[in-house]
């Protein structure tokens, strides 16, 4: 049996939890942006509150479980954000080719790459 105090942080985690689930589900940005720097939140306020109980307050092989459902869910969604990170990637590089173009120049080997020529100095010999 885990701890009223215990149970009530644990449920409002796994409520933020929720949320980001159906945000990630509904791709709306600014939705998940909210649900996961809510998310955030709740997890730093979660694990300062687990910092404070005693090793008997978390003995609980109920909560050890919904632990542990919990951190294999957000590795999911972690999962998930990556995926919907690279589908957004592309179709940018779709719809707008210069974004394909690398910022810095190419790397020609152990020194890095030549500068490019501006075209300011120019000789001539005869």
């Amino acid at each position: 049996m885990i701890p009223a105090h215990i149970e009530k942080a644990l449920a409002e985690v796994e409520l933020y939890f929720n949320d980001v689930s159906v945000a990630l589900v509904s791709g709306e940005p600014l939705a998940l942006a909210t649900a996961s720097a809510a998310l955030r939140q709740a997890a730093i306020d979660f694990s300062e509150f687990l910092q404070r109980q005693t090793p008997m307050d978390l003995k609980s092989q109920s909560f050890k479980s919904r632990l542990k459902r919990l951190a294999d869910g957000m590795a999911a969604q972690r999962e998930s954000l990556i995926r919907r990170t690279v589908l957004v990637e592309r179709g940018l590089n779709a719809i707008v080719p210069a974004t394909l173009a690398p910022t810095y120049a190419q790397v020609a080997g152990p020194y890095g790459s030549l500068g490019k020529q501006t075209g300011a100095f120019k000789f001539l010999a005869a």
